[in-house]
């Protein structure tokens, strides 16, 4: 009888677990060049689009000088660079998304994640968990490179077979797990240089768009730490000018988003605003 009762009750669930699974979880919020997506069970890549819905082990590869960002339900932006191919996965408290290789940003906003839910980047030989901060990682090889842009949670990284074994990640700085997963080894933790968190900072980036003003606290974290060095002020009041000003180019790019010709890119209007930050040409060299 109770056996007889548990089949029942697996066949019942099987409809709401499969409904559960066909619900999107995310959509593609931007788009520049081309990509393509592969949804779970479906083994034909399509090409993406603006608004394309994206659902949990989705698969997502870009071109060359390509870029998609995906919103997931409101609070983590997922920014995937070119040539780079990630996973997007949301299992229950534990947002994650896998990078396989290439580069991507990852934000989790402020008060996106619920008590005790952490969200984590994987690549192939790291665990990056995340509970609100703005990271960029890249996985070339057997080397995995993350940096903090943003961090107003702690943000913590471990080799991928030993999760438990995790080390606090700074903002504006940067570290390298190098070697194979199943013998990864974790580098040291350096505070980024200025041209570096440049870079990283045009990686969190859609090509055209207004920038993210979140990444200015790396900047403004870095130029507060070198000005504590003799003879640094001038460095780090140029990093709060480079950090700086974003009023009034928000403003120029809420004007430019004004004069839009209806035949421009799309967006999705649910995506959080975005603050203006100067931009940078798409992959420059660090």
């Amino acid at each position: 009888m109770h056996r007889l009762t548990l089949v029942v009750s697996l066949v019942l669930g099987a409809p709401a677990l499969a409904a559960a699974q066909a619900q999107p979880i995310g959509a593609v919020a931007a788009l520049v060049g081309q990509g393509t997506i592969t949804h779970s069970g479906n083994a034909e890549r399509a090409p993406a689009k603006v608004r394309d819905d994206v659902f949990v082990r989705d698969r997502i590869e870009t071109a060359e000088k390509s870029v998609i960002r995906v919103l997931m339900g409101g609070r983590i932006t997922v920014t995937v660079r070119e040539r780079s191919v990630v996973t997007i996965i949301d299992d229950p408290m534990r947002p994650r998304v896998d990078l396989e290789s290439g580069q991507l940003a990852f934000k989790v906003h402020e008060g996106g994640l619920r008590a005790g839910e952490v969200a984590e980047v994987a690549t192939p030989n790291a665990i990056v968990g995340i509970r609100g901060s703005l990271i960029v990682a890249q996985a070339t090889g057997t080397d995995s490179d993350v940096t903090v842009l943003e961090a107003h949670k702690p943000i913590t990284i471990a080799p991928r077979d030993a999760p438990t074994q995790t080390t606090h990640l700074p903002i504006g700085h940067t570290v390298r797990v190098s070697g194979p997963r199943h013998a990864a080894r974790l580098g040291p933790i350096r505070r980024a240089t200025r041209e570096h968190l440049l870079h990283a900072a045009d990686m969190a980036e859609v090509p055209g768009r207004a920038r993210d003003g979140g990444q200015e606290r790396a900047f403004q974290h870095q130029a507060r730490a070198e000005v504590r060095r003799p003879g640094m002020e001038g460095r780090a009041a140029a990093l709060q000018s480079r950090a700086g000003g974003t009023t009034d180019r928000h403003r120029e790019a809420a004007e430019a988003r004004g004069r839009r010709r209806p035949d421009e890119r799309r967006e999705v209007p649910a995506e959080p605003a975005e603050h203006a930050f100067a931009g940078r040409r798409l992959g420059a060299a660090r």
